[in-house]
């Protein structure tokens, strides 16, 4: 076997020196270190980037790092003069990757590959490789750009096909054969991301045959082979009790949603955890009956505390709650920890399930702890008669130092050996409201041994003289979040209770409650929660920054609530992607949060359209043309996504671009509008030249002379090649050529340090700047036509989605309702509950419709979306109306996130 090389010292100056330099290329540093690690694949990067000055070029990770696999595709590691490419062959691949044509390692390997098999019929030149511009794209894939429906819709004619010869699946069996022959069937397929794909196949097959698992599909050859496993969860669907629910039951989510992010359980952590029905139980029958009523389904529950908005934590929760769920073809509640009626708002209700669903999910029930208040009161007073709990009437100071005040050693309660009998009393007593607050709190008798401090006698009830806004005064008495959860769960029958770090210690008496009362006992798991950096996420300190006014509200675009992130245009399939690519850690640590605008920017990169927008606009008049002079120009929506179509803009005699466009006095590096230099206006065939500028008084220039080289101007015929000129981005400065834009919000982080929960006074770190806005800036009239066409796409999906959720409820309610569900049922499916006005918070499309929808990239600036406040008049007229201006219309744009990362931010 060939020698292994050895090792490279990476903690040398020159090293070290290496990876700063693969970083500001654009490397991440995992990559930087492997990429330098092998001398010859290092040697042959540092000859990439030195015939190619990608020191310069500006690369993303994602750029950088396809780069690296050019240089092993096309031979780069090989000895001199055994490359497979010529240096202006991999020059041409080179510039696709940095244009964003070649998006994928797939597509630069197919580059190599057409580079390889055209060399023979291509003409090359000294600085032109000869290639055929359209077949090079068209081999590589360029342009081929699938969404969650158009793959899904891809598939289902690819499958109509088949339908036609006789050669279609007819169950799961052929699952197999239909992913190895599907990408020969369909070619384009190859460019599919490969995640998204399996996740469309496996809905497909879903949609047409019923779920995958045994017991509840069409799969007749595996619900055989499930019948002949002895072990009861793997083949859970042949349980005899409890009525196969319809396929709709088994999906969290409408399958046109934002697409589940499938790494995060079949990758790590979360694709080892225990089957349904391997967790074990204290008795038997506990897990006999659990198998009976999910019959070996997932179920999970994402729990908020309805006593303030969701904020960018929450988002990681609810992906892994609800994800978790619909990867296994499981359910997910929305359950709302209702036990502390004083903190409990009905606005935060609404918001956390419309939250829920700008995420892209569907609950599959929504329930409520108080639901079950008479049974937890019967599970506590059962409790009690078997001598774990006890009535306690010592004050919270007391209590605290019997603990040992944060120190250990804890004491036992006075009231701790108190009979049974004096007990069941005493807790009555609570019960019908004879102790004030405080006066009294029923604990759970546990083990004060133990060096968990959760198992030192936590309490379980405590007294609370406040309506409740589901059962009114019914109740004196609520029980704590530590007694009420582990038993709702078990209600529910939960398989996976997934939750954060800090519920770790809180397992040991999650699980004592549950054998204690001998009741079926699901399985906790814990994972790092997620901490940004430059924000805290505290309710109290936020309430502070929004009552003293240094935020607008709840949803200031600044803030890290989830209704400010919308607010502010970040798309859901942005939260997804920046979840998934941080994955799941067993350990807390603070991201940083040009990671998240990372994920940002790769969302909206291939999916916001294009459009002109002048920040601050500086007159520039062609002189050299007639006074009404018109071009109309047609540019596409999108240069890398043909399929978005194109608008027109009107290039006039006078135009406006970006006052920081010009320079009366340039420096020597700058390549914009100066005095005697050219530029490109976008989409005009012809450059300009400036050939004069004027001023105001004080010297402010006010307008820019220019001619334009169409070969009548003062350079003559000149021809002009894209690096000879600089392209910028203009309006016409005709009234009824622009749109004019009320504000154009820009957003800076809100506060000043990394940490500012860690600042004595975070008030003191607020930064000053955190908002920027203009005012006066123009828009291309296309802004209208994209606006409008978005919304009325957000419309149509939501109402798809809204249709989707209501028929899935129905087919809940009607299983629910069959004799054999309820024969096996749990006492929380059949627990009595007279539902009262705006009880439970209604799935409706509006909640998925707003202005931040309208979402466009606005070309050399940064990503925009329509704030709430804007006024467009034409998004709720018909199609045959004209989309654009009307009276009253109000436009008013948030900055998303910039189109690069700013210079001295990395990922790491």
């Amino acid at each position: 076997m060939p020698k292994k090389s050895a090792a490279v010292d990476l903690t040398t100056p020159e090293s070290i020196a290496l990876l700063e330099r693969y970083g500001k290329i654009g490397l991440n540093a995992s990559r930087s270190k492997d990429v330098a690690q092998s001398a010859k694949q290092s040697t042959a990067f540092q000859r990439l980037v030195q015939e190619n000055d990608l020191d310069n070029a500006g690369l993303d990770e994602k750029q950088a790092g396809l780069c690296v696999d050019l240089t092993k595709e096309a031979g780069y590691e090989n000895a001199a003069g055994k490359e497979k490419l010529s240096e202006p062959e991999v020059r041409y691949i080179v510039t696709a990757i940095k244009d964003g044509r070649l998006r994928s390692t797939d597509q630069v390997k197919a580059a190599v590959q057409y580079m390889e098999s055209t060399k023979a019929s291509r003409t090359a030149t000294e600085n032109d490789v000869g290639v055929n511009a359209q077949e090079f794209d068209k081999s590589c894939g360029v342009g081929v750009s699938f969404t969650a429906d158009s793959l899904m819709s891809t598939l289902e004619s690819y499958m109509q096909s088949l339908s036609v010869s006789s050669e279609a699946p007819t169950d799961w069996s052929g699952l197999q054969g239909f992913r190895a022959n599907m990408k020969n069937g369909v070619p384009d397929l190859r460019w599919a991301n490969g995640k998204d794909l399996a996740v469309a196949v496996e809905g497909l097959f879903g949609k047409m045959f019923g779920p995958k698992t045994a017991g509840a599909g069409g799969n007749t050859a595996a619900k055989e082979k499930a019948a002949k496993k002895a072990d009861a969860p793997k083949s859970a669907g042949g349980a005899k009790s409890g009525a196969e629910v319809p396929v709709s039951a088994t999906l969290t989510t409408d399958p046109t949603a934002t697409p589940n992010p499938t790494s995060l359980f079949s990758e790590g952590f979360l694709s080892k955890l225990h089957k349904p029905g391997e967790n074990p139980q204290i008795k038997p029958e506990l897990k006999e009956k659990h198998l009976a009523w999910t019959k070996g389904r997932v179920f999970t529950r994402f729990p908020p505390e309805p006593n303030g908005y969701l904020h960018i934590g929450h988002a990681k929760a609810i992906t892994i709650d609800f994800g978790y769920a619909k990867y296994h073809n499981g359910c997910c509640y929305l359950r709302f920890d209702d036990t502390n009626p004083t903190a409990e708002e009905g606005v935060y209700f609404d918001s956390i399930l419309e939250m829920v669903r700008w995420l892209g999910f569907e609950p599959w029930k929504i329930t409520y702890s108080s639901d079950n208040f008479q049974k937890l009161y019967d599970f506590a007073m059962e409790l009690t008669k078997r001598g774990k709990a006890f009535v306690c009437h010592c004050d919270q100071e007391t209590m605290a130092a019997a603990k040992g005040s944060g120190k250990g050693n804890p004491q036992p309660c006075p009231h701790r050996d108190r009979p049974v009998e004096e007990n069941i009393r005493e807790f009555q007593a609570m019960k019908d409201g004879k102790y004030p607050e405080k006066g009294a709190c029923l604990r759970m008798k546990i083990d004060l041994s133990s060096g968990n401090p959760y198992m030192w006698d936590p309490v379980c009830y405590r007294v609370k003289d406040a309506p409740h806004h589901r059962t009114g005064t019914t109740w004196k008495i609520y029980p704590a979040y530590d007694f009420a959860h582990p038993l709702c769960d078990s209600l529910e029958n939960i398989t996976h209770s997934l939750c954060t770090l800090e519920f770790i210690d809180a397992r040991s008496s999650y699980e004592w409650l549950c054998d204690a009362l001998e009741v079926y006992k699901p399985r906790q798991y814990e994972t790092a929660r997620l901490s940004l950096q430059g924000t805290f996420l505290s309710k109290r300190k936020i309430r502070t920054l929004v009552e003293k006014g240094y935020v607008q509200g709840w949803d200031d675009p600044r803030l890290f609530t989830l209704i400010a992130l919308r607010r502010r245009g970040i798309p859901p399939a942005a939260m997804l992607r920046f979840v998934e690519e941080l994955g799941v850690s067993l350990s807390n640590s603070e991201i940083k949060l040009v990671r998240f605008e990372h994920a940002i920017r790769q969302t909206l990169e291939l999916s916001a359209a294009r459009v002109f927008l002048v920040l601050e606009p500086l007159r520039l008049t062609i002189t050299n043309v007639p006074d009404d002079y018109s071009n109309e120009l047609e540019k596409p929506i999108h240069p890398k996504v043909p399929g978005m179509g194109t608008v027109k803009c009107t290039l006039t005699k006078s135009v406006y671009v970006e006052r920081d466009d010009f320079r009366a006095e340039p420096p020597a590096d700058f390549n914009r509008l100066a005095p005697g230099k050219s530029v490109i206006l976008i989409g005009s065939p012809y450059p300009i030249t400036c050939t004069d500028f004027k001023t105001d008084p004080s010297g402010n220039v006010t307008e820019i002379i220019c001619a334009l080289e169409d070969g009548s101007g003062p350079s003559g015929d000149k021809k002009f090649k894209g690096k000879d000129a600089s392209a910028i981005h203009w309006v016409s400065a005709d009234k009824k050529q622009h749109v004019e834009v009320d504000e154009v919000r820009f957003f800076e982080p809100l506060f000043q340090s990394d940490d500012p929960s860690k600042v004595e006074n975070f008030e003191t770190d607020i930064n000053p700047d955190s908002l920027k806005v203009f005012k006066g800036a123009l828009l291309e009239p296309a802004f209208y036509p994209v606006a409008k066409k978005l919304i009325k796409d957000a419309k149509a999906e939501a109402v798809k989605r809204t249709k989707a959720a209501a028929s899935f409820a129905q087919d809940r309610v009607e299983a629910d309702a069959s004799p054999a569900v309820q024969q096996g049922a749990s006492p929380a499916e059949t627990a009595t509950h007279v539902p009262h006005d705006g009880d439970t918070p209604v799935a409706t499309a509006d909640q998925l419709v707003g202005m931040e929808c309208i979402r466009f990239q606005a070309m050399r600036l940064a990503y925009f979306a329509a704030d709430k406040e804007s006024v467009i008049g034409c998004l709720e007229e018909d199609d045959s109306n004209e989309a654009g201006p009307r009276p009253g219309d109000r436009i008013v744009l948030n900055k998303i996130v910039s189109l690069k990362e700013e210079k001295g931010k990395k990922l790491a």
